[in-house]
């Protein structure tokens, strides 16, 4: 099949399914809408890992005739979706519908790649919002260094709120804080409650990036003016939360657009 030339059908997974039980070796482009049922793949990338595929159902379907599907993420969107999590929905366009066997047993799947034009849009359960931890780190100092009890009030907060939270630090703020605090810093990175931006790239660079791609709210005291000509919308007021850290009590500014204006 010429994967830069091609048809693409809508259908459900129910259908998807059917039509590659029917022809074991048929192959064919397919929008639909799924919702996210497991992550089944994590792969490491460097110092984090990603998913690299997971099983999903059709959205809105009836519990009674449900159908799960494998959907492979590749390449760039292996990145992108880094953060998603069961219940949420993917938008898939141009996914290449396919069987895989193994072990004489037959697998229905869809494959989603840059290559072939695929694209994919997240709709997440719970609303995402990156945090800027190293900003909210040096809010308040221990002892002066950054203070990673801000992120934890910060992310609890957050999550009261109803919020899902990424929270995004400099590379060197591991380096930065109380060595009592340090041991428990490195669990949270080990287990992803907070992402660390490579070495030699700038935190800001990561969250900004993120927030654009995903057009979420940035929880910091940053104006970030020296980006604003490559993310015209930092100039937005909306877009960002300001807060304020009161001995244990978290303030966050979240209609600061209305306070703005």
């Amino acid at each position: 099949m010429d994967k830069t030339k091609k048809d693409v059908i809508d259908a459900c997974i129910k259908d998807v399914y059917e039509r590659l039980d029917l022809d074991r070796d048929k192959t064919f482009f397919v929008n639909t809408i799924v919702e996210v049922v497991d992550i089944d793949n994590r792969i490491r990338e460097g110092d984090k890992w990603i998913v690299g595929s997971l099983t999903a159902r059709d959205f809105d379907c009836n519990e009674d005739s449900n159908v799960n599907i494998r959907i492979n993420l590749w390449g760039t969107f292996s990145f992108l979706v880094n953060d998603i999590e069961k219940g949420d929905v993917l938008i898939i366009k141009s996914g290449l519908a396919k069987n895989y066997s193994y072990s004489d047993k037959v697998y229905p799947q869809i494959n989603c790649d840059e290559r072939y034009g695929s694209e994919i849009i997240i709709r997440y359960k719970k609303e995402k919002i990156i945090v800027d931890g190293s900003n909210v780190a040096w809010t308040s100092k221990k002892d002066g260094r950054p203070n990673i009890d801000n992120i934890e009030m910060v992310r609890l907060e957050l999550e009261r709120r109803g919020y899902a939270p990424i929270i995004i630090v400099d590379s060197n703020l591991r380096h930065l804080i109380p060595e009592a605090d340090k041991e428990r810093f490195e669990r949270w990175v080990d287990d992803e409650r907070v992402i660390q931006a490579p070495a030699q790239i700038k935190a800001d660079d990561v969250l900004l990036k993120f927030a654009d791609e995903r057009g979420v709210k940035i929880v910091s005291n940053d104006t970030f003016k020296e980006y604003v000509d490559i993310y015209p919308w930092l100039e937005d007021a909306s877009r960002r939360v300001p807060f304020n850290i009161i001995g244990s009590e978290v303030i966050l500014y979240t209609d600061y657009s209305n306070l703005a204006s």
